[in-house]
């Protein structure tokens, strides 16, 4: 069983493709790779018709969950409840927007399939020509972050925080998460690494969003992830503990 997990802010329009390019591709991959699926939707306080929506949806297919919140909390709290909601041995993340392809999910399953890594990580850097949708600002702000990351946790991971990864749900179980917002990305897999978890990178596209808006508060998030890197320096090199 894979669970795919998917946060919900204000994605009325993009809630309105699933049933064409959402659960039609996961039912095509369900039959060719021999898996079942099933999907938790987290309404975080949208204030459109989002909730309105993804519960239609719901009362139609047994395989879909929603948890709903009633204030909008931030990503990493939206996870988070999707991770304690599931009981699936993987765990796939998805954005609600689909800028990261459904139709890459076999890629995840494959790298897990050979190897059984803690936790298969899609990348848009790990090949040339797999992110020229993306706007420039986001481009330039996720070129940043990751290459910081990189060299603080002198690992070659080419990306820290896309949200289009499988997780061994046994395995993020055993870590403490607690970031709220869009660094829970970079949160999970910078624990990982100081643990010595096994992580392997598949190259999948990002795309650009074709409804809606992006959530990113870029401010907000550069201050949140350089409060991370902090805790990551602390943790790794001082051996302190992560919350001190």
């Amino acid at each position: 069983m894979v669970s795919i997990i998917i946060p919900l802010y204000n994605e009325e329009e993009n809630v309105d493709r699933y049933e064409s390019d959402l659960f039609p591709v996961i039912e095509k991959i369900a039959k060719t790779h021999g898996v079942t699926f099933d999907f938790i939707f987290i309404n975080d306080g949208s204030k459109d018709r989002t909730l309105e929506k993804i519960n239609a949806i719901a009362a139609r297919r047994d395989d879909v969950v929603v948890l709903n919140h009633e204030k909008n909390q931030g990503m990493g709290v939206a996870l988070k409840a999707g991770f304690a909601k599931a009981s699936a041995d993987l765990l796939i993340t998805m954005d609600a927007d689909l800028t990261f392809r459904p139709e890459d999910i076999p890629l995840l399953l494959e790298a897990y399939a050979r190897d059984h890594p803690d936790c298969v990580s899609g990348s848009p850097y790990l090949q040339s020509g797999l992110m020229e949708e993306v706007a420039s600002m986001r481009l330039f702000f996720s070129q940043s972050v990751n290459f910081m990351y990189r060299i603080l946790l002198r690992h070659p991971i080419t990306c820290v925080s896309p949200i289009f990864r499988l997780y061994k749900a046994e395995t993020l179980k055993k870590i403490e998460i607690e970031s709220e917002n869009f660094e829970i990305n970079a949160e999970i897999i910078s624990k990982y690494l100081i643990a010595g978890y096994k992580i392997q990178e598949v190259p999948v596209e990002l795309h650009k969003r074709r409804y809606g808006e992006s959530k990113i508060n870029i401010r907000r998030e550069v201050i949140n992830n350089l409060k991370m890197m902090r805790k990551i320096a602390r943790t790794k090199y001082f051996h302190r503990p992560w919350h001190s």
